[in-house]
């Protein structure tokens, strides 16, 4: 009996889903490669599963990529919404959703493009269900806040559709350019502190446009 608790004590942890495994090589494969365009053959070499697998948990390579962004993009709205429950003024809470935004493209660098992509590319069902359940509560909650912000004086009257464009293209362009970072900057990648700095910048730029000079 002793034997056997011990034999089991350690025995290897259960290996995770087929399914995971392919999502968890796909996000692995597309950072490290700085790019959305892999081959299934490599992600399923990666999760180490026959690659028709991809096709029995997904339907396919769309499947599969949109699968993967609605993983990721749920991390992104938890965090939104424990941001919506803290007690502070919108133009704080509107500071600190860019700071998150930018930490969600630190940890899926291929997050933005990705759904980008797979609302031009994919099918029209598909560009609908991304807008639905991602980008369109991420626009409305800017709106909201820019718009309680105007109310209560902290934040200058702007076009919150048009701020919430230039916003999302500011916090994805450190991650889409690497290439600029690395041959003319000398920067090979991009860490906790760099994003951390990048995050700083990008809302010192964005603040002085959109807040009230002596707005806190």
């Amino acid at each position: 009996m002793e034997a056997q608790e011990k034999g089991k004590a350690r025995a290897a942890p259960p290996r995770p889903a087929a399914r995971d495994l392919l999502l968890d090589a796909a996000s692995a494969v597309m950072s490290e490669r700085q790019t959305i365009d892999v081959p299934l053959a490599d992600i399923a070499a990666r999760a180490e599963v026959n690659v028709a697998l991809v096709s029995y948990y997904f339907g396919g390579k769309d499947g599969l990529l949109l699968a993967l962004a609605k993983r990721d993009a749920a991390t992104a709205l938890g965090e939104l919404d424990r941001l919506l429950s803290l007690d502070m003024r919108p133009a704080e809470k509107l500071r600190r959703h860019i700071a998150g935004v930018i930490r969600t493209f630190f940890r899926y660098p291929y997050l933005y493009r990705l759904l980008a992509v797979l609302m031009r590319d994919s099918s029209e069902e598909n560009a609908r269900e991304i807008t639905t359940f991602f980008a369109e509560p991420l626009a409305r909650t800017a709106k909201e806040l820019m718009e309680a912000g105007i109310a209560d004086g902290t934040i200058r009257p702007i076009d919150p559709t048009l701020f919430y464009m230039a916003a999302l293209g500011a916090c994805e362009q450190i991650f889409a350019n690497r290439s600029i970072l690395k041959f003319v900057h000398g920067v090979d990648g991009i860490d906790e502190a760099l994003m951390r700095r990048y995050s700083d910048v990008v809302i010192e730029v964005l603040t002085r446009g959109y807040l009230e000079p002596d707005a806190k």
